[in-house]
């Protein structure tokens, strides 16, 4: 079954990662053709993370086996993975379409629509899939989540509580309960939900940090140090941490509070210069666009050496690469694709560039 990232308007992880992939070619190897090569070469590139070359080989086994729903399964959570939503879609549809009374894949198609922001769909899908399996968790999780999204506030709230009841030990539904207290503004029970989700998965910085907000919310600074703290130890660098720590420490220990403030404003110094790279970037793209190519090239190393290790360094590679080999300068262009698949190995453009590089 597809689980989804739902970022939508939320910076939340994906969970459709690479170990649900590799689980789902675990547990469909019997059903598919062992005539279909590609499918199996398919098969063993996902094992070994190599998603966007998967992809290629995927299709390839689709030509053969175009009603194969459990080819067309993976092949869709590979599409959205390499955030191809559209194509996940009309794949998942297709599934639909071949077993229109299978509750799981009306809920995968629910679950793509929503990751789009198609929510009127989303929610149809999940009322199909409930019809067919009322005590089908995962659908009762997802409708809750897409009454968030649409700002029904308190039928989020039961189907969340119905859904939780259902799935006593799921962090995420926990996790997501919790936007559905802070719009409510019930901050006491923000903090419950947020206290289990923490319990079932201690790792998440994220549900720390809201934790801690909850807690200041109410005035319980003590508790809000805590878990402030806790987030911090997760990532050092969470500068919403940084900053409420700063806040709730002013009044007991001004000397730590001004470190902490200090070491935010550090880290707003480090997002400026991630921003810079941004801009550097755009501006390089649109002399990519009049095939600028000396501008463009001069651009993107300038946005990566503003840089460094950022979250966008993979992008700048690639498109640096790519800039090079038009204006000629294949062999410096290479190295810079394979330096973006180094970062990036799901990155389904390297993957093709270097294929062509290769053929030539």
């Amino acid at each position: 079954m597809l689980i989804s990232k739902r970022i939508l308007a939320r910076v939340l992880p994906s969970v459709l990662c690479l170990g649900l992939l590799a689980s789902g070619v675990a547990q469909s190897n019997q059903t598919f053709s062992a005539a279909n090569e590609p499918l199996s070469s398919g098969q063993a590139l996902l094992m070994q993370g190599r998603i966007a070359e998967a992809e290629v080989e995927l299709e390839k086994a689709r030509s053969l086996s175009p009603n194969d729903c459990q080819l067309l399964m993976l092949l869709a959570k590979v599409k959205g993975r390499l955030g191809k939503s559209q194509e996940a879609i009309a794949l998942f549809q297709r599934v639909a379409e071949l077993r229109p009374k299978s509750a799981e894949a009306h809920l995968d198609l629910a679950i793509v629509y929503s990751d789009a922001g198609m929510l009127a769909q989303g929610l149809e899908e999940t009322s199909k899939a409930l019809a067919l399996d009322p005590h089908l968790a995962p659908a009762q999780l997802n409708r809750a989540r897409i009454l968030d999204d649409l700002h029904r506030e308190q039928e989020a709230r039961a189907e969340f509580t119905t859904a939780c009841r259902l799935l006593p030990n799921d962090s995420d539904c926990f996790f997501y309960w919790s936007f559905v207290e802070r719009a409510l503004s019930d901050f006491a029970k923000e903090t419950i939900v947020l206290q289990r989700a923490v319990r079932l998965q201690p790792e998440r910085t994220k549900a720390w940090v809201m934790l801690g907000r909850s807690l200041l919310a109410q005035a319980r600074k003590q508790e809000a140090v805590a878990a402030l703290r806790q987030a911090l130890v997760l990532d050092p660098d969470s500068s919403e941490a940084t900053y409420m720590l700063s806040r709730a420490l002013a009044g007991s220990d001004p000397q730590e509070a001004k470190q902490m403030s200090e070491q935010f404003l550090a880290l707003r110094q480090k997002n400026a210069a991630l921003e810079h790279s941004k801009a550097l970037g755009n501006q390089a793209y649109g002399a990519y666009t009049q095939q600028d190519w000396p501008t463009a090239i001069r651009l993107y190393k300038g946005a990566l050496d503003s840089c460094g290790e950022c979250e966008i360094q993979a992008d700048l590679h690639k498109n640096l690469g790519l800039t090079l080999c038009h204006a000629g300068n294949v062999e410096e262009g290479a190295s810079e694709l394979h330096k973006a698949l180094a970062l990036n190995p799901n990155d389904s453009d390297v993957v093709k560039a270097l294929a062509v590089l290769e053929q030539h």
